[in-house]
């Protein structure tokens, strides 16, 4: 993730670092890929858009006995899975820890809260699901990137 000019954006990496980590030591999950892999996904990431444009390789099963497989996914799908592989995504890992440890539905708390934003029975982890929405929709491309957002800026603005 590019800097992240306001305390929202901050939060959201904050909150899904947080939450990630706290479930690869409960779950004793596996991240390692090859250095070279590391550097081609470092390479792929510098070029414009990549979040959108780019696939990276990534770990395809996180369990610590594992064999060493790798495949190529988009961000999107690095967070959202991808059923045709059986990929878990990495929301999905922190939904189902929030559920486990401290017994919150992120997702279906959000959702209530949406339909009902004065509904003060919400925890807050609950709470959580609007930030890892940020990062969510800049995946699929429904917000920009702050990268995006300052180019397009600079392209429209009147004095460039």
């Amino acid at each position: 993730m590019d800097v992240a000019p306001t305390s929202e954006e901050n939060a959201a990496f904050a909150i899904f670092c947080l939450l990630l980590v706290q479930a690869i030591f409960k779950y004793n999950l596996n991240f390692y890929i090859p250095i070279s892999k590391n550097d081609e996904n470092v390479a792929r990431g510098h070029k414009l858009d990549s979040i959108l444009k780019e696939k990276f390789w990534f770990r395809k099963c996180f369990d610590q006995d594992s064999p060493d497989e790798y495949v190529e996914l988009t961000i999107e799908e690095i967070l959202n899975g991808k059923e045709e592989i059986n990929f878990v995504g990495l929301l999905q890992i922190i939904k189902r820890f929030c559920k486990e440890e401290y017994g919150v539905d992120i997702e279906e708390e959000w959702n209530e809260y949406q339909k009902d934003p004065k509904n003060t029975k919400i925890s807050e982890f609950g709470m959580n699901m609007k930030y890892l929405e940020i990062l969510n929709d800049r995946a699929k491309g429904k917000k920009p990137t702050v990268a995006r957002w300052i180019r397009d800026f600079v392209k429209r603005h009147p004095k460039y």
